[in-house]
């Protein structure tokens, strides 16, 4: 349990009792992390907020005393905090958010019970920018620091011979990138030992030849620093990519000061190398760029999986209608192809933000690429030449093939789009052992065997400025209305998910290849399984509970359920099916977890309490952190996702009855 200096102290500055014990309520079962200190004024809050006792404020916009502004505005650099107002308000936000707030939120249901994600939320942002503000103080002392060494060693050096002989050494052990040129036109005089360090050459390769003549940096940042110097006398933290001996590109902070060398003007340049500090900030970037996809993604994916659930059942049901061979008996499989194919693009995209489930199993890669087939010449059209080259032996791994089938239909899509005037496509499988050496030269990967899918198109090509950014999400070089800008990070995602490495080769003019490489599965073999065949599914006689507010999905789950002999009694919420269950016999209920009134996990507590063995299978068309925060499931509770068949439903319906 934690201690009371661990527990995260919270103050809610509301004065709608109602609301105060709704927050109250959301945080009852974390007691051993958060301690609330509630109040309803104005006053007693900034009173409070001053002796800095708490961690983070969650205040309301309007206080019988004042608005929550105020209180923002002084407790900005004091403690993070997040703002409640009862109606949605660009303009409140907008306000909210000048005068220092981290987070801005409208009082709602589901905002109260998503109170401590928002909570932690703000917790990490406000780390973020306290990190941000000591980093930033810390270069800036670092700055002060260099400019007043380097005005004393000027002042040294203009005096007496020894103290040029103390910078000089100062200068040689210094562990920022140093050198001293001429004004004119950048003539390295001196280096120091960094500096060859970071750079490739040798000493002998750059004293007498400029900057810009090796390529050091360009002609243009040269004039800027030079034209800079001219005016103001010095440069101060200028963003410099310089380039190394080999080719590598240094992200640096350049900075330049003159000074006399034996009575000549000289230029001091001082450089910080910043490259890994840049790639972390992208970093941070980046992951904010998926956790907003998955936002959305996760808002999404309940009613559409829902949706689809509809669809797929039905056509089912069609389809076992309808006589073999029939024309409307293949329409109906094309409806229900696709409906698989959007059930799979959901997926992809929780995969993508990392907050779906991945469907695994011991597959063939080259199995995959040859199923397929159609689908890619379809997409990149009669004009483009399909090449797909699979392995001969089986290239086993675990992977979710419906993903999979998305990775190679997205970059099919990416290498239609590049070849507007024909062209090839070519897609081959094979077997690849990465060992240490593979991954220093490489800089990706781990030691092992992977199953490498190749794709690769003779398009127009790419930059490095763009392919360096391909896989960010929204990024796209099409024009307005033209693409989302999400077909290749969600390649990234799901290969990512899979445990597994995507690699980008790209040339304008000459095409794009891309090598995804996935972890070969130890099992050699894979189960056959049979055609998903609701007529073949097995029935019964039993009353079955079905709990949905969905009332398309339960009416399509009762259908299947009646057609296959079952007795099904419904209901439209959880309260609703406590009291069905008192009322009938009842051999199964299969539940809906998320529900209004009450919920599936609720009622299904309920239910043990009237029959302790009852029989329960939950459905959910919700993503999994969402139905952890919003019902406390155990790990052990019969769970079945959406979308779901006909024939998966009524085979996990009849295990569930035959369990002793």
């Amino acid at each position: 349990m934690k201690s009371a200096l661990q527990l995260k102290r919270v103050l809610v500055v509301e004065d709608d009792d109602c609301h105060a014990e709704l927050i109250k309520r959301c945080f009852s079962g974390l007691s051993d992390q958060y301690v609330l200190t509630v109040t309803g004024t104005l006053r007693d809050a900034l009173d409070r907020v001053s002796s800095r006792c708490f961690d983070i404020v969650l205040t309301d916009y309007m206080l019988p005393d004042g608005k929550g502004g105020e209180l923002v505005q002084r407790s900005a650099d004091i403690a993070p905090v997040v703002m409640m107002t009862s109606q949605g308000n660009e303009q409140v936000a907008v306000e909210a958010m000048k005068l220092g707030a981290l987070d801005y939120v409208v009082k709602m249901p589901e905002v109260f019970e998503a109170m401590p994600r928002i909570i932690e939320r703000a917790l990490r942002e406000w780390d973020l920018m306290v990190e941000h503000r000591l980093a930033g103080e810390a270069l800036r002392h670092q700055t002060v620091r260099l400019e007043n060494e380097i005005a004393v060693r000027k002042m040294a050096q203009e005096t007496l011979r020894l103290s040029e002989e103390k910078f000089f050494k100062a200068f040689e052990m210094a562990p920022l990138i140093m050198a001293i040129t001429t004004m004119e036109d950048g003539t390295f005089l001196e280096v120091n030992r960094k500096f060859l360090q970071l750079s490739g050459y040798s000493r002998h390769e750059l004293l007498g030849r400029s900057s810009s003549e090796l390529g050091w940096i360009t002609a243009a940042a040269g004039s800027v620093i030079l034209e800079t110097m001219r005016r103001e006398g010095q440069v101060s933290g200028l963003e410099v990519t310089l380039h190394a001996k080999d080719g590598r590109a240094i992200k640096s902070e350049y900075y330049g000061e003159t000074i006399s060398v034996d009575g000549q003007l000289r230029l001091l340049s001082i450089a910080q190398d910043v490259t890994a500090r840049r790639k972390l900030e992208e970093q941070l970037r980046h992951s904010q760029k998926l956790e907003a996809v998955g936002l959305l993604a996760g808002g999404i994916s309940h009613d559409f999986n829902n949706i689809l659930t509809v669809i797929g059942g039905y056509c089912q049901m069609l389809k076992a209608e309808l006589a073999p061979g029939q024309r409307a008996r293949e329409m109906v499989q094309q409806i229900a192809t696709a409906s698989e194919r959007a059930a799979n693009l959901t997926r992809s995209l929780l995969a993508f933000s990392r907050k779906g489930e991945v469907r695994t199993s011991t597959v063939d890669l080259n199995e995959i690429v040859r199923r397929v087939e159609k689908f890619l010449q379809r997409i990149i059209g009669e004009d483009v030449t399909l090449d797909t080259s699979p392995g001969e032996e089986p290239l086993w791994a675990v992977v979710d093939s419906g993903q999979i089938e998305q990775v190679l239909m997205n970059l099919a899509t990416n290498a239609r789009d590049a070849m507007p005037r024909g062209g090839t496509f070519l897609v081959q499988t094979e077997i690849q052992e990465m060992d240490d050496g593979f991954v220093q030269l490489h800089g990706f990967g781990r030691p092992g065997r992977f199953a490498l899918l190749t794709v690769s198109d003779s398009g127009v090509g790419m930059d490095e400025v763009t392919r360096s950014r391909i896989f960010d999400p929204f990024f796209t070089t099409k024009g307005a209305g033209q693409g989302t800008g999400l077909g290749l990070a969600i390649v990234y995602g799901i290969v990512s998910q899979h445990n597994g490495f995507v690699n980008v080769y790209s040339e304008p003019g000459v095409g794009t290849t891309f090598k995804i490489y996935l972890p070969m599965a130890q099992a050699l073999a894979v189960a056959e399984l049979d055609e998903d065949d609701p007529e073949s599914a097995p029935g019964g006689s039993e009353t079955i509970l079905v709990a949905e507010d969905d009332p398309h999905v339960l009416e399509m789950v009762s259908s299947i359920l009646r057609q296959h002999g079952y007795s099904v009694v419904t209901a439209v919420n959880g309260l609703q099916a406590v009291q069905m269950f008192r009322e009938a016999a009842i051999d199964l209920v299969l539940i809906d977890i998320i529900m209004p009134v009450m919920n599936g996990k609720e009622a299904s507590e309920l239910i043990y309490r009237l029959q302790p063995h009852a029989r329960i299978l939950f459905t959910s068309g919700y993503t999994a952190d969402i139905i952890r925060s919003r019902s406390d499931l155990d790990s052990s509770a019969e769970l079945i996702m959406k979308p779901v068949s006909p024939f998966d439903l009524l085979r996990k319906v009849r295990t569930m009855l035959d369990r002793r």
